[in-house]
């Protein structure tokens, strides 16, 4: 059922899933929420609670957002599926003729990911629309979709005032399809889970649902996130929060940087990600980046099985032929080395020689061979049980 969000697929979803969306009149239109965090007696448990429902809502996702569709869409309010970028441009052409748009309200366009994965700074360029404090539209970030309220969940970042929602000006929204929930009552822990790249500090937590005053516009882009949702093993990666956690603990990003990734998208999760949001042909060698040390299990604050993800992003690559011949070849002796104890065994002498001609001469111009122990693989274990 899965396949390129657009206008058509969804109309003739909504008619097939109608009978399976329930009614949920939600609570007012609008509404804000600033202050201490509520204290939950055991956190940890809590973050599990809270990615069982973000995984249960991926695994629905199709109907949680004809769901939430169904919920927020009124006369003030549109919704636009877009399969990707280019479509999101021909809608908001669509907009600005329509209303005669000459400037735009953009805040936080640097560190908004949505904003620099379109690339809305170098369109509105194209169009020659002004970026101005007091622009004709505004352009706002709704960072999660409460299907079963029909609202958009907004954290305040920066320079974002929410009390422009409602002062008559039209309103674009943009999310992706896998920033929703099925629970709004989630959304205060949402709130605290995601609030690492403020600093710590608690942010400003908007329910937008409506607006009597204003034209509403919400932009639901795939750009190939649905690439995703056929793989069982590689779907959780859509309940990641963005939090920035385990970019700030990546040895891989911290040693080579940004620039090699060539995407808005950096880091651990970006390393099961790319290939699919972008292309496998140019992006199946980042999934090989990762040392698979761990640290970013170890500060996600849901937990995801990034290690795992990426070796089942690896094994994935392998059965699909995506490996080239002589690297199978090489997987394929590594494992076979591996898994026999008498090559374990073997002498420090014999392992160099073997290492030697598993490497060619070009790799061993650049990088350093391990070094072995002189101990077998059997006297090591041994002392391993012996020191627990």
């Amino acid at each position: 059922m899965y396949g390129l969000m657009n206008n058509e697929y969804y109309t003739n979803f909504l008619e097939i899933s109608e009978k399976a969306i329930k009614k949920n009149e939600g609570p007012g239109l609008f509404k804000t929420s600033q202050g201490k965090p509520s204290q939950f007696l055991d956190m940890e448990e809590t973050a599990g609670r809270f990615r069982t429902m973000l995984q249960r809502t991926i695994e629905n996702l199709d109907e949680e957002l004809a769901r939430f569709e169904k919920n927020f869409s009124n006369k003030n309010n549109a919704v636009f599926w877009a399969s990707d970028y280019q479509d999101v441009f021909a809608s908001l052409k669509k907009i600005f003729k329509s209303q005669k748009v000459r400037s735009v309200r953009l805040p936080n366009v640097n560190a908004s990911t949505i904003f620099r994965e379109l690339g809305i700074k170098y369109f509105l360029r194209e169009e020659k629309i002004e970026l101005r404090e007091d622009g004709d539209v505004q352009f706002f970030v709704a960072d999660m979709m409460l299907a079963d309220i029909g609202a958009l969940l907004l954290l305040n970042q920066s320079n974002n005032s929410f009390s422009r929602l409602t002062n008559d000006k039209t309103n674009i929204f943009f999310t992706t399809i896998d920033r929703i929930m099925c629970n709004s009552n989630w959304a205060e822990v949402y709130q605290q889970l995601a609030t690492y790249r403020s600093g710590g500090n608690q942010q400003e937590m908007v329910f937008f649902k409506s607006a009597s005053n204003c034209n509403n516009y919400l932009f639901i882009i795939d750009n190939q996130r649905t690439q995703l949702l056929n793989n069982k093993e590689l779907r959780q990666s859509l309940t990641c929060l963005q939090c920035g956690r385990c970019q700030d603990v990546c040895p891989v990003l911290q040693t080579i940087g940004e620039e090699p990734y060539n995407n808005v998208f950096t880091g651990p999760i970006a390393h099961i990600t790319l290939p699919y949001l972008e292309s496998m042909e140019s992006y199946k060698h980042i999934i090989y980046a990762c040392l698979l040390c761990g640290r970013c299990e170890e500060v996600c604050p849901i937990s995801l099985p990034i290690r795992d993800m990426i070796v089942d992003s690896r094994h994935i690559l392998f059965v699909n032929g995506e490996v080239e011949k002589k690297e199978r070849h090489l997987l394929a002796t590594q494992r076979k080395v591996l898994l026999s104890r008498s090559k374990m065994n073997a002498s420090k002498f014999v392992k160099n020689v073997m290492m030697g001609k598993y490497f060619t001469s070009e790799f061993k111009k650049t990088r350093r061979l391990p070094a072995f122990n002189t101990d077998t693989f059997n006297k090591m274990y041994q002392k391993f049980k012996n020191s627990q």
